[in-house]
């Protein structure tokens, strides 16, 4: 079991971690954005996103949905 220490030492540590992990990608992705929006156009790179976020939202999300109440359902039946 661990102990209070313990748990705020790794809070601490996750902290730090997101904390860098944060500062990296606010310093990598707004230049390669830039490099590809130059590449590409400006309107382009909106257009494609949105498409993924959208194919994503359409294809992959439902069966995730779909399995997530149907365990939920059974949970409750097994409950009951």
């Amino acid at each position: 079991m661990p102990t209070r220490t313990d748990v705020i030492l790794c809070w601490l540590l996750f902290t730090a971690a997101m904390a860098a992990l944060s500062w990296l990608l606010h310093t990598i992705v707004p230049p390669i954005m830039t490099s590809l929006q130059d590449a590409i156009g400006v309107g382009t790179l909106g257009i494609l996103m949105l498409a993924g976020w959208l194919m994503f939202a359409f294809y992959v999300y439902p069966p995730l949905l779909r399995g997530w109440l149907a365990r939920r359902r059974q949970s409750r039946i097994r409950q009951g």
